[in-house]
């Protein structure tokens, strides 16, 4: 039972972080924009499970919300979760409503976040993403009204009113088949002519324009899907780990998904899956020798030199990553050949 326990949550953390990566492949591996705040969109969505899940629940007990948010949002998060084990309604009702708020605020600032990419170089690009996303996280950690600051947020489980044994199979079930979808959605964009257009861009922008494309229409609407699937991402996360604190994410979790994508293949379909486990294989293991392992020295930043290594790694000896892109699928010479004959018959 422990090890099912072990493999399922493994799983769910699976699903968050390549949903994350095939928002960074989106936008950087299909259209070669680096958008370093990701983790700004990441967080939004976390933040809004973190601001409304609890208060929603109290609201439709009907309870009167008594103290600070910040001492108080625990104890009503087990409040919550307990009348979510007799009304299965309510835990529905937390986990939709808070998605449903985190969607449209991540597009709006992905189409935000689509103006500096327009007008700037890539470098000056980079630092003002980072400069967003850590504005994004000093706020929430510094507005306690919002989650409560450096003390954090506590979170209802939505599953409350299944079985113990099943709430994590359920979670599971949950994540996976959002990643599922998502990942099938994905593919089909970047099979379908929107999705040559995007490479197109990307391998030369003044061709692409010449050709009559519209550059600051396909980056916004790329930008807004990519912090869209963040948002989601973050979503998982927070009714995952039960809590939401602003300092889980910093601008580090934007490095970590961008190296999944560079580690899988950039430009690839399944190289967000594939970066993604091996982050996760590498992460739990480092994890788990941390814990067995008694050595003289600190350990605590290992995982920081092993994936800077990896990630030098790869770029030196495989810069295409584990599963390189292929070339898009177009019709052949002959096969157009026998079709202009049929049609002039």
């Amino acid at each position: 039972m422990d090890l099912l326990l072990f493999l399922l949550d493994l799983g769910v953390l699976y699903s968050i972080y390549a949903i994350l990566a095939i928002s960074v492949e989106i936008e950087y591996g299909e259209l070669g924009i680096p958008n370093f705040a990701k983790s700004a969109m990441y967080a939004l969505g976390a933040y809004s499970v973190g601001a409304l899940a609890t208060r929603i629940g109290v609201w439709l007990m009907g309870v009167t919300w008594q103290g600070e948010f910040k001492n108080t949002s625990w104890v009503y998060a087990t409040l919550v979760s307990s009348n979510i084990s007799r009304n299965p309604l309510l835990g529905i009702i937390i986990f939709v409503i808070p998605l449903i708020v985190a969607l449209p605020i991540a597009a709006f600032l992905g189409l935000i976040a689509s103006y500096p990419a327009l007008r700037l170089r890539e470098d000056y690009l980079g630092i003002t993403l980072i400069a967003f996303s850590e504005l994004v996280r000093v706020f929430a950690r510094n507005y306690e009204p919002l989650l409560g600051g450096t003390f954090g947020a506590g979170v209802p489980n939505f599953l409350a009113f299944l079985p113990v044994q099943l709430r994590s199979l359920a979670f599971f079930a949950i994540a996976i088949g959002l990643l599922l979808l998502i990942w099938a959605l994905y593919y089909r964009l970047t099979t379908s002519p929107f999705g040559r257009v995007l490479r197109a861009i990307r391998d030369n922008q003044v061709a692409a324009q010449s050709l009559g494309r519209d550059i600051v229409k396909i980056r916004a609407i790329v930008l807004v899907i990519g912090s869209m699937l963040a948002a989601i991402a973050g979503v998982l996360y927070a009714f995952y780990v039960g809590s939401v604190n602003p300092d889980d994410f910093t601008v580090m979790k934007t490095f970590i998904v961008v190296l999944m994508v560079v580690i899988g293949g950039k430009g690839s379909p399944m190289g967000p899956l594939a970066g993604a486990g091996v982050y996760i294989a590498l992460d739990r293991s480092i994890t788990f020798l941390k814990q067995q392992v008694s050595l003289p020295i600190d350990i605590n930043y290992f995982s920081y030199i092993l994936f800077g290594v990896l990630l030098i790694s790869v770029i030196m000896w495989r810069p295409e990553g584990l599963i390189p892109e292929k070339p898009p699928l177009t019709v052949s010479g002959s096969t157009l050949e026998v079709r202009e004959k049929q049609g002039s018959s």
